[in-house]
């Protein structure tokens, strides 16, 4: 339980990390890298959370 816990937190951290980004008009570059390590970490969440 403390596993998917920590992940949400990160995947929390991750999200305002993008937003805080997207709002500075980062570089849509790094915007990308993020937005991707972000869907990785999420799909990585709900497949051990559905046991998958």
């Amino acid at each position: 339980m403390v596993v998917y816990y920590v992940k949400q937190l990160k995947i929390q951290d991750l999200q305002m990390q993008l937003n805080n980004m997207i709002d500075r008009g980062a570089d849509t570059a790094k915007i990308y890298e993020l937005s991707i390590r972000l869907d990785a970490l999420i799909v990585e969440y709900y497949n051990k959370k559905l046991g998958k």
